[in-house]
């Protein structure tokens, strides 16, 4: 069978590549597909290399925080209080993403990061006071820890 044969009577694929439109950038686009490349691999591999390559996404992915956070118009300061809740959202993004599905990563991980962004604003910022609190039991705790 030839190669320009065998193209008329295969079944279509169940999911196809991401179209690009020109509507978003290089990096994104590239974003997109090594982001579904890594994770696809990541579903197939054993524990410690599962573990490498989804570090490899949510590090290929940090900018999406940077995005939400400039959708939201977060203050520097804001940013810096947020930032952890921040990386759990990208964080949770990774293990609720389905590679094989049809959704894209960057809209998934966008839902979860800006819902713990949401969430860490929400809460009271601590006190002065609570903070010298905290530290002076810390200190106490670790002078008892010596003796």
């Amino acid at each position: 069978m030839r190669v320009s044969e065998q193209g008329v009577h295969t079944v279509p694929p169940v999911r196809t590549a991401p179209v690009f439109d020109g509507t978003t950038d290089w990096a994104t686009q590239t974003r997109r597909v090594l982001t579904r490349d890594l994770l696809l691999r990541a579903a197939r591999a054993q524990p410690g290399e599962r573990r490498a390559l989804e570090f490899r996404a949510l590090h290929l992915n940090l900018p999406l925080v940077g995005e939400v956070a400039d959708r939201l118009a977060l203050t520097d300061v804001e940013r810096t209080r947020v930032e952890h809740a921040a990386l759990e959202g990208l964080a949770r993004a990774l293990r609720a993403f389905d590679p094989a599905g049809p959704d894209e990563f960057a809209e998934v991980a966008s839902r979860h990061v800006e819902q713990e962004i949401l969430a860490q604003r929400a809460l009271p910022r601590p006190s002065r006071r609570h903070l010298r609190q905290v530290i002076r039991r810390l200190m106490v705790a670790k002078a008892s820890h010596r003796l």
